[in-house]
């Protein structure tokens, strides 16, 4: 919501031509040879050559570590990394959700990693029409109720925990909790989410009690694809993914679905929805979206059992979305990522640590 056609292109041309002008020749080192440079015109000969076809159009989301060009005719997606990903968790990710996160190919004879999958269709999330009149509910529900069934799904695909990456969110979740008890900007600038890490330090076990999952890092609504009515029809970028406790990706509903940062204040959707009996929009749409994850997941998991251990994780993913660059060691407002990323964490994980939190 609140950006216009033209502000997102803008947007897209940016990432791609920082893409090419400062991350490419990080990774390649400066070519001087015309011939043999990397550019975005040899990244579309190259793609054209590769899937037999001439109608290449830059996609409308482009990631900053990639650059993405479709094929209609050929129903096809091409994409060219800075780095190679290991296919594995896009196999297993394939595996459990089907042609909702599409199978890559990889083919070589560029300089960049270059990778081919069938188009999914839908469009992402945010390039949603999002009427001003009125809030879109029903079709909000949709997709939240959509999303619950998505997440769930994982949990009939349980992974051994000792394929935790030591870098993970999970593993790293006490050390992660010391980090930010030791930082004492954290405590000037924020002391309620200081306080909720000292009783996420207390609780913080109960992760355990978790099934490890196959779990999107980037969960937001920039890699869920939807249809006109709200259905999600995929999930993108499932390379950037590792085996996590569950829920520790439901930070993305909270981000994405419930509520809204304008004018650099985050807020909930707390408009009285029509038809609800007094209930807000974001209280119809968190009810939702818990009544189908809990109704999809593998039948062993209880929720009364489980609800405070999804507490713990889904608090972990909030922690590792928004204290970024630095942000852990110490906070400074005069920068605007901090700035930014900070009102996100004080408007939702409190939230997530009231009594009355799940619905």
């Amino acid at each position: 919501m609140g950006i216009t056609k033209e502000e997102w292109q803008q947007s897209e041309r940016a990432i791609i031509d920082k893409f090419f002008r400062v991350k490419v020749p990080e990774v390649l080192g400066s070519e001087s040879n015309a011939e043999t440079a990397c550019t975005e015109d040899s990244c579309v000969q190259f793609g054209k050559r590769v899937l037999g076809a001439n109608d290449l159009v830059a996609v409308d989301n482009q990631g900053c570590n990639s650059f993405t060009l479709v094929c209609h005719s050929k129903s096809q997606v091409i994409q060219f990394r800075l780095r190679r990903f290991d296919t594995a968790i896009l196999d297993l990710a394939h595996q459990i959700y089907g042609s909702a996160v599409p199978r890559t190919i990889f083919h070589s004879g560029f300089r960049l990693p270059v990778y081919t999958s069938k188009i999914i269709p839908g469009k992402v999330h945010l390039l949603q029409p999002f009427p001003e009149a009125a809030f879109p509910l029903e079709r909000q529900k949709k997709t939240v109720t959509d999303l619950g069934r998505f997440i769930a799904r994982a949990t009939y695909f349980p992974q051994p925990k000792t394929l935790y990456n030591t870098t993970s969110w999970t593993a790293k979740s006490k050390e992660t909790l010391e980090q930010l008890r030791r930082n004492s900007s954290l405590q000037s600038h924020a002391p309620e989410i200081t306080a909720i890490v000292s009783r996420l330090w207390g609780e913080i076990d109960l992760i355990d009690r978790l099934p490890a999952v196959p779990t999107h890092h980037d969960f937001s609504e920039v890699n869920i694809l939807v249809d006109e009515a709200g259905n999600v029809t995929g999930v993108i970028d499932f390379d950037v993914a590792g085996i996590e406790a569950f829920g520790t990706c439901i930070w993305g509903i909270y981000e994405c679905f419930l509520g809204s940062m304008e004018q650099g204040k985050w807020s909930f959707h707390n408009q009285e929805a029509d038809g609800y009996n007094g209930q807000t929009v974001r209280e119809v749409l968190e009810t939702a979206f818990y009544a189908s994850l809990w109704s999809n997941v593998s039948p062993e998991l209880q929720r009364q059992d489980l609800e405070a251990a999804v507490k713990v994780a889904l608090s972990i993913g909030i922690i590792n979305r928004y204290f970024i660059r630095g942000m852990m060691d110490e906070i400074d407002l005069t920068n605007n990522t901090h700035r930014l990323s900070l009102e996100y964490a004080k408007g939702i994980l409190p939230t997530i640590w009231d009594p009355a939190f799940f619905p």
